[in-house]
């Protein structure tokens, strides 16, 4: 028989730490957002104004299953205050979203349908005080979006993916040249063309893997990518105090794990470009990077050094470069790369609250369509 408890406070989270890793490496939606260094740092730097609500799923004394979520409460087109169920690691003010993708239950493979089942039980019974629950950034191949969506018809809660994105991975061959013969003939040239001038200009290529160098590294990564965007009138990630702060507490704790590393392109003296990657699960996971905008005879910077990038995730075996979530143009639409959906899903309780919020989202949905109909020229005959 499987129980459920509920953890609010981070005592309570940190006597989770023993057990979280090994039963996320036994779920389906094994990623490293749904770590255990990813989801504690994330607490330690968002947690104002929210409180824990992570659900427990026990048989017997172990642990089958975790909702890793949250509470908060939000406002609703501002005059509704809604009490919020999200995922931890996400719901962040947008200037200082990490881009969690590919969050989720961490369930015991083959167990999803009746853990999830005492999960939804326990959400929807009289003592659980909450309005709508948002779920972001669950991948569109998870096995609990059709499950939830069964529970929620069958137990009379409103369910409704409110937005679809789209992610972008490279599934990767045994060797370099094989992967090579997969990008488009444009692409293949620029990166054989940097390459070729990057030897001319003597230019080096450092890997950090380890804590030795990392930090100074680490403030060339910052450096190059805020000179990029400032210099097009962006604030770029490094602006948001929260990114930066999650991002140098995270960063140690994934290179004691080897889940992270950085790359730097430089030309003598002078960093050219940075890579900031996680490894995890048998997969490359690209992250962030920094460009300068003003290197010579590179035709493009970023290209070159993912390629390196991607050269060594080959030699090291890994199955996948994923580059998340994006609009596949520029340099994502030369990989010719396969596509995933990353989805939000939004769960409600039917209350006279929900009412309201639909009834308002109605007229404001009129409202805007009337607006952009009076925007947009109307055409007419000409006599």
């Amino acid at each position: 028989m499987i129980t459920v408890e509920k953890v609010g406070t981070r005592e309570g989270l940190e006597r989770l730490e023993p057990v979280w890793n090994p039963l996320l490496e036994e779920s389906s939606g094994n990623t490293i957002t749904l770590t255990w260094e990813w989801l504690s740092t994330w607490w330690d730097v968002f947690s104002e104004g929210r409180e824990l609500h992570v659900l427990l799923a026990r048989e017997g004394g172990r642990i089958v299953g975790i909702a890793p979520l949250t509470r908060r409460t939000v406002q609703r087109y501002g005059l509704l205050p809604f009490r919020r169920l999200e995922f931890l690691a996400s719901g962040e003010d947008e200037a200082d979203e990490i881009c969690s993708e590919y969050l989720d239950f961490i369930i015991m493979r083959g167990r999803e349908a009746e853990v999830l089942e005492a999960f939804y039980t326990f959400l929807t019974g009289p003592d659980e005080d909450w309005d709508e629950m948002l779920l972001t950034d669950v991948s569109g191949e998870s096995v609990s979006l059709p499950l939830l969506k069964r529970l929620s018809e069958a137990g009379g809660t409103k369910y409704d993916i409110q937005r679809e994105q789209t992610g972008i991975y490279v599934s990767l061959p045994e060797k370099w040249e094989e992967f090579l013969g997969g990008v488009s003939r444009e692409f293949r040239r620029k990166i054989q063309r940097d390459r070729r001038v990057a030897v001319e200009l003597g230019a080096e290529l450092r890997l950090i893997d380890s804590f030795e160098g990392f930090e100074e590294n680490f403030e060339t990564l910052i450096a190059l990518h805020q000179a990029r965007w400032t210099g097009r009138g962006l604030p770029g990630v490094f602006s948001s105090e929260k990114f930066t702060r999650f991002h140098r507490r995270v960063a140690p704790k994934l290179l004691g794990r080897g889940w992270a590393n950085l790359f730097i392109l430089s030309i003598g003296d002078r960093p050219v470009a940075a890579l900031y990657n996680f490894t995890y699960a048998g997969k490359m996971i690209y992250y962030q990077s920094g460009l300068d905008p003003d290197c010579g005879n590179l035709h493009s910077p970023g290209i070159l050094i993912r390629g390196y990038a991607i050269e060594k995730a080959i030699r090291e075996r890994l199955t996948e470069c994923d580059f998340l979530k994006g609009e596949v143009t520029g340099y994502k639409a030369g990989y010719r790369g396969e596509l995933r959906n990353i989805v939000q899903l939004r769960m409600a309780r039917s209350r006279s609250k929900e009412t309201v919020y639909a009834a308002t989202a109605r007229v404001i949905d009129g409202l805007r369509s009337l607006k952009r109909s009076f925007a947009t020229p109307q055409s007419r005959d000409v006599p």
